[in-house]
Formats: structure tokens, C-alpha cells, sequence
């Protein structure tokens, strides 16, 4: 078997579609934070100052009969309290020296203080239903409840690791999510669709004895060939995210690999840190991108034509989106796990209102789909009319 691999893995790097995807595919992932620098992103100090404009905002369209009595004292008390607390934590991200200000930590304390009392702020506000403007509060300022208790997660996540709050949004780690989320979301499946789609129809023509189960079935080929193609892009993948990482580095903020990332586990958000979080990522795309590798080879060998064969894998990837027509009845279902990030969020979980989908099933029911496709697979290779099954090659006289 390894012979077998090894004449594989030669047979593919020898084919220029395959090194030239490859070569691209390692040069996007390898320049990729030099191309995020040039994207134009929101700095954090710049969000705080359109949210400081909406806490002064608040106070105009709120009739100032609402805030008289025991309420709307406290009410208006609390509201100023926000309005100045967004001010200073905005200072302290400008002169980016941490979560404060050296020689000024009387004045503008500690930002994951000022984040914190913001937050329990904001849930007194929500709480507050007899405020005669509540209805506007909660439409116009307030943050749901789920939001605040994430706010509150991770100021205290950020203290537990000892950290500071992260002004750059420029800085290696971040740029390190970034690139992970969108290599698993969308570059990956793009890359394998790309490389698998024709490799069993060129064999047909190039290599008769190949596509005839000679000298081994198709079966087992195309076993290998899933596995060399998964092998291929992933370490193509993993050397190009490396090299865009150590670019970062000279050009960049570290920032750090610690950092809290939201996570989706029992019905609620922790943090992880990043670290962590890149390995999640990383491992359940190496799981869902083998999956969709050995779809698409026996696809391209059982309809020996690329478009169709990547048409279907398209539909196969924007399948999730059926659920958002019809009622799903089960957080078990596969379609439901091939958008990694956003089962790692819980923005599935929330979108299609199915609390029970979450990352840890996705090994589960890859294990269940990869038990279909070798049953499924077993059927189709044996329909295929080959030379083991009494096929003679036309000969042209």
C-alpha cells in the first residue's frame, strides 16, 4: 500500500493543474496578512466613539419628564455613568499603553473595570420595565441580555489571563483568527473543490488501466487519492498560514495567543485562548474537508465530468441554507456541521434556533457520514463497468 501511495502522490504532483493550485494556494495563505493590512479596518477606539455619541444620543430622545422620580433618577444616573466610562476606556485605548494609564490609574482606572460596570449598568437598564422609556432604551441603546453576559465573560476571561484589552486590530493574532476563519469557511472548500473535481477524468483518459480497477479497484484508489489530495492542501495550508504568521511578526504588534475567543458549548459562550481555539478550527476542517475530499474524487470518477461534479459540491455547501425555508427537526443532521466557524460561534445554534448543535458532534456525525460514503461508494464502483468485471477495451482497427 504504501508503494501505491507513493506512485499516487507522484502521479498528482506530476500534473501541472495540481502543482499550480497548490503553489497559489500556498502563496494566497502566505501573503495573507500583508493583504489584510491593507483592508480598512474599524479600530476599537473609533467604535467606542460611535458609542459614545449614542450615549449622549440617548439622552435627547428620552423627554425629560421620564427621568424624574426615584427611577429616572437612577436611571439618568446610570446612563451619565456609561456615557463617561465609554470616554475614558476610549483615552485608554488611544494612548495604548494596556487596560490603563500610567500615572493616571485614579483617573481613568482599569479598562475591564469601566467594561464591567458599563455591563452592570446595562443590566439594571434592562431590568428597569418600569422606566416609561424602557421600550426606547431597548430598541435604540440597550444590548440583549446575552450580549451583556458575553461582555461580562470576557473582561473576565481577559483579567484571568492577565492580558490587555487589544487596540490593533492589525496585530499578528488577530490577523492569525482572521485567517483560520476564512481559510476553514470558504479558501479551503474552494481548493479542494478545484484539485479533486477532474482528477479521476483525466485517468480516464490518460491512464486506461487505472479507471479499469487494474491493478487496484477503484475503491481503493479511491481511498488514496481522497487521502493524498487531503495531505496536499493541508500541508500546503499549514506551511502558508506558518510563513503569513512570521511575516506579521515583523511588520505588526505580536499581540498574544492567549487571547479569549468566543466559544459555543451547553447552551452558553465561554473563552478559550486563541491557541486553542486555531486547533479547533483546524482539526474539525481537516475532519469535514476529508469528508468532502472523498465526496468529490468519487464523484469526478462516477460522472467523469467537472462542472456537474462541482455544481454538485456547491450545493452540498450551501445546503445549511435550505434549513432557514424549512423547519429542521434535528441538531444531528450533517448539513448542519460543514460551516465550522459558524458551529464553533453558536451562530448556528441561534440561526436555525437549534441549541443542541455544537462542535463536539461534529466528529460524531462525520464518523457517520464517512460509514455512508464507503457503503454508498462500495455500490457505485461495483455498477461501474470495468475490465474486472468482463469489459473488453475497444480496439480501433
Amino acid at each position: 500500500m504504501k508503494r501505491v501511495l507513493k506512485w499516487n502522490g507522484r502521479l498528482l504532483l506530476r500534473d501541472w493543474k495540481t502543482r499550480l493550485l497548490l503553489i497559489g494556494f500556498f502563496l494566497f495563505l502566505g501573503t495573507f496578512s500583508l493583504l489584510y493590512r491593507q483592508q480598512n479596518v474599524v479600530l476599537p477606539e473609533t467604535q467606542l466613539r460611535s458609542e459614545y455619541s449614542d450615549a449622549h444620543n440617548i439622552f435627547r430622545l428620552i423627554p425629560d419628564a421620564h427621568f424624574e422620580g426615584e427611577l429616572g433618577e437612577e436611571v439618568q444616573q446610570r446612563l451619565g455613568r456609561n456615557s463617561t466610562l465609554i470616554g475614558l476606556n476610549r483615552y485608554i485605548l488611544t494612548q495604548r499603553e494596556g487596560n490603563t494609564v500610567d500615572g493616571l490609574e485614579d483617573v481613568v482606572s482599569d479598562y475591564l473595570d469601566n467594561g464591567r460596570t458599563m455591563a452592570e449598568n446595562n443590566l439594571f437598564l434592562l431590568e428597569a420595565t418600569e422606566f416609561e422609556s424602557h421600550d426606547l432604551l431597548t430598541s435604540v441603546y440597550l444590548p440583549s441580555r446575552s450580549e451583556i453576559e458575553r461582555e461580562i465573560a470576557f473582561y473576565d476571561a481577559l483579567e484571568e489571563s492577565d492580558l490587555p484589552i487589544e487596540w490593533n486590530p492589525y496585530a499578528s493574532s488577530q490577523i492569525l483568527e482572521q485567517q483560520l476563519e476564512l481559510f476553514v469557511s470558504v479558501v479551503l472548500f474552494i481548493a479542494i473543490a478545484l484539485l479533486a473535481g477532474d482528477h479521476f477524468t483525466k485517468d480516464q483518459e490518460n491512464n486506461y488501466s487505472v479507471t479499469q480497477g487494474l491493478p487496484l479497484p477503484m475503491k481503493t484508489q479511491w481511498r488514496g487519492r481522497s487521502f493524498l489530495l487531503w495531505l496536499m492542501t493541508w500541508l500546503a495550508a499549514l506551511l502558508g498560514i506558518g510563513v503569513s504568521y512570521g511575516l506579521s511578526l515583523f511588520f505588526e504588534t505580536t499581540g498574544s495567543l492567549n487571547y479569549p475567543v468566543e466559544l459555543y458549548v451547553d447552551q452558553a459562550v465561554t473563552y478559550i485562548p486563541l491557541w486553542q481555539y486555531g486547533l479547533l478550527l483546524t482539526g474539525l476542517g481537516m475532519i469535514v474537508s476529508y469528508l468532502f475530499l472523498l465526496i468529490i474524487t468519487g464523484l469526478s470518477w462516477m460522472i467523469r465530468n467537472i462542472y456537474l461534479t462541482l455544481f454538485i459540491v456547491a450545493a452540498f455547501v450551501f445546503l445549511p441554507q435550505v434549513w432557514t425555508l424549512l423547519d429542521p427537526w434535528t441538531s444531528w443532521q450533517p448539513s448542519f456541521y460543514t460551516e465550522v466557524v459558524a458551529v464553533v460561534s453558536g451562530q448556528s445554534a441561534m440561526q436555525f434556533d437549534l441549541p443542541g448543535i455544537v462542535y463536539w458532534k461534529l466528529p460524531i456525525v462525520a464518523l457517520g457520514v464517512w460509514l455512508a460514503l464507503e457503503g454508498v461508494f462500495h455500490i457505485i464502483f461495483k455498477l461501474i463497468p470495468t475490465q474486472r468485471s468482463g469489459l473488453k477495451r475497444r480496439v480501433i482497427e
